[in-house]
């Protein structure tokens, strides 16, 4: 709070506050998108309308302010009388217009939100025993406002003054009137909040009062050139979805409310901002999409995949109960590691893939600890497969071609230790009872679907005939395969790589998704009993635990966002987010980052791998600019080499760098 407004209160003894755009705050980007919000509701109630209800509404209020300056001189209407212009004047049904009118009401209620900078300076007056008062220009009647102000936790307040309530208006100055007459005070002993400059501030100083200007979030929001580039979003605008809105609202709201900082969680804020700005919406329309297929198919238990179902498990937990008949969901260990090689009944194509798979380089040595093999126990047979010794890194065609064969000369030990850790992966599924229902849904980030696969065989060796189903954030082409064997699968962004537009955006960095995704615990390698009980085997390596505290920042952001957003979407529920909604705040940073966000994200470590052995490399940071003069056959390699190539190029060519100070402080 600015001590200039303390030091206000201190020497006042009313404090007065205006109410929207100032106590309260809309969840929408402008206020008239409430009229937006109704026609959808009376669109998924009753069927489209045969007018244009937001034109008719705005000019209905039009007529009923110019009807109630000629018939008695009121500077202000009320909601009863703009819905009978509608009717008189505008021929709609009066039912109609009485209908519409509590839609309204119910539609501002669900909409409006505390303002939580301004409930801050609320306490603080209160605490100090100041009498605080509401007086606002509205045509909603006085019990309604009463509702949105306590709702909003306005509790212990002395009185309002509405000009509803009056006739009369701040604008025009004589609301001050009666409220200085029925109060009884010097003006000066009263100090008045408010967004609107004229009548918050000019006003109310014309009649005597003190005030304090409080600048609506939207019009701090339009002068802030880094918020309209972070989120991808014109906020100018004038135009856009009721989704668009909320989203739009929701972001405003948070971030231009406060008046000492907009700052959230610490100085160093870009993994929660990221989070709240640009992965909240994206985690939402996916777990939205994933409610619609899920009862459409009518799953009956819903598993979520570690490690990357864990945030999505979190998300589905906020969302799901705002919807009917979601299926129980839980989340479950899982890995390519322990759930693909446990599944391997013969050495065939899709096994001996599986076991030389990979983009980094590895040893020999490491492709056999990874599947749990000492190397040194097998030097032998790694030499009889034409290596040098464990420590021979498999680069060429020939060498995969000998490694290929080391995994046959291994086909017994490698059939043995399958069945072992079978046994044990099985008695984790009998023991939370995973397959004991006709029809399940497994949901992952996606990309191949080969989990599914090794599921689906895994349920067969038990016996088990169930019907599955793979519901991911995208796959690409390659998951077709699997499909066409006969496992059923559907994905939210991209469906086997189309449309083009989002499997490209994925592309850019498939790294930055999957760190968006990041649990706060290792992968899986492997199901041992332990204690008489069937236990997973979790990496302990510690490489990753900078990466993983940066990622529970994001999704703090992202539950906050969803928090915030899903208190007004709830009563919206039949709302939903478009796929372009979704995914633009991030498609916007993986195409056109900001320097800082190239550097946050670019010395993100990613690490290739799986069963414990890993290579780490950066996403996106260049040797420097340097490099690119005088040895610019490093600075291609590495170039080809960076997972995600527009970050790379931006922090090379740093000229924003220079820049981004002035439209960090515009």
């Amino acid at each position: 709070m600015h001590d200039s407004l303390i030091q206000l209160i201190e020497k006042t003894k009313y404090v007065s506050f205006d109410i929207f755009d100032t106590a309260i705050l809309r969840a929408v980007k402008e206020p008239a998108d409430v009229f937006s919000f109704m026609n959808a509701s009376l669109a998924a109630i009753r069927g489209n309308l045969s007018f244009n209800f937001k034109e008719v509404r705005i000019k209905s209020e039009k007529v009923a302010r110019d009807r109630a300056w000629m018939q008695r001189q009121h500077s202000e209407t009320t909601l009863d009388e703009i819905y009978h212009c509608m009717a008189d004047n505008l021929g709609i049904d009066p039912s109609l217009c009485q209908d519409l009118k509590q839609l309204e009401i119910d539609t501002e209620i669900q909409l409006c939100v505390q303002n939580k900078y301004i409930y801050s300076i609320f306490q603080y007056a209160s605490s100090k025993g100041k009498r605080v008062i509401f007086i606002s220009d509205t045509y909603l009647p006085h019990d309604v406002i009463d509702r949105i102000v306590r709702k909003a936790g306005y509790e212990d307040f002395q009185t309002m003054f509405l000009s509803s309530s009056y006739g009369v208006s701040k604008a025009a100055g004589s609301l001050y009137e009666i409220l200085l007459d029925e109060l009884s005070c010097d003006p000066q002993e009263i100090l008045h909040l408010g967004d609107n400059y004229e009548s918050d501030v000019k006003n109310a100083k014309k009649y005597g009062l003190k005030s304090f200007f409080y600048e609506k979030c939207l019009d701090r929001a339009k002068q802030c050139k880094k918020l309209q580039k972070s989120i991808g979003f014109n906020v100018l605008k004038k135009s856009g979805s009721i989704e668009d809105s909320l989203y739009l609202g929701t972001i405003i709201n948070r971030f231009y409310s406060q008046r000492i900082s907009n700052q959230i969680g610490g100085t160093d804020n870009f993994w929660y901002d990221f989070g709240y700005k640009c992965v909240g919406i994206l985690f939402f329309g996916f777990i939205t999409w994933l409610l619609d297929q899920v009862k459409n198919n009518r799953i009956e238990k819903l598993y979520f995949l570690s490690r990357d179902g864990y945030i999505m498990k979190k998300v589905y937990d906020l969302v799901s109960p705002c919807v009917s008949n979601a299926p129980p969901a839980k989340y479950i260990y899982a890995s390519r590691r322990a759930w693909n090689f446990p599944a391997i009944i013969s050495l065939d194509e899709k096994a001996m893939n599986f076991l030389v798979s990979g983009t980094s380089t590895l040893t020999v040595g490491q492709f056999l600890e990874r599947v749990g093999f000492n190397p040194n126990k097998i030097n032998g047979k790694i030499k009889q497969a034409g290596f040098s010794g464990k420590d021979h890194k498999v680069i060429t065609g020939r060498d995969y071609a000998m490694l290929r064969k080391l995994f046959f000369l291994l086909e017994d030990d490698i059939m043995q230790k399958a069945v072992e850790e079978r046994r044990h992966l099985m008695e984790y599924f009998e023991k939370l009872e995973i397959l004991n229902a006709r029809k399940i849904g497994i949901v992952d980030i996606g990309w191949h679907g080969t989990l599914q696969r090794s599921f689906s065989n895994l349920a067969t060796l038990m016996g088990k005939s169930v019907d599955i189903i793979g519901y991911y954030m995208g796959t690409f082409s390659e998951a077709r395969d699997f499909h066409s064997e006969g496992h059923n699968m559907a994905a939210y962004l991209c469906n086997f790589g189309k449309p083009d537009i989002y499997q490209d955006t994925i592309k850019l960095c498939v790294e930055i998704f999957e760190f968006i995704h990041t649990a706060p615990h290792g992968s899986v390698i492997n199901f041992q009993k332990k204690g008489g009980e069937v236990v997973p085997s979790l990496e302990k390596n510690n490489f990753e635990a900078e990466k993983t505290k940066k990622a529970q920042a994001v999704h703090q952001g992202a539950l906050d966002f969803l928090e915030d957003f899903i208190c007004h979407w709830k009563h919206f529920s039949y709302l939903r987010v478009s796929r372009n909604l979704a995914i633009r705040p991030i498609r916007r940073v993986l195409k056109n980052p900001s320097y800082q966000e190239a550097v946050y994200l670019g010395d993100l470590e990613h690490a290739e791998g799986f069963g414990d052995v890993y290579t780490k490399r950066y996403i996106a940071k260049p040797p420097g600019i340097m490099s690119f003069f005088f040895n610019p056959y490093r600075f291609a390699q590495e170039y080809r080499a960076a997972f995600w190539r527009t970050g790379f190029i931006k922090r090379t060519f740093a000229i924003e760098r220079f820049t981004e100070h002035f439209l960090n402080n515009s």
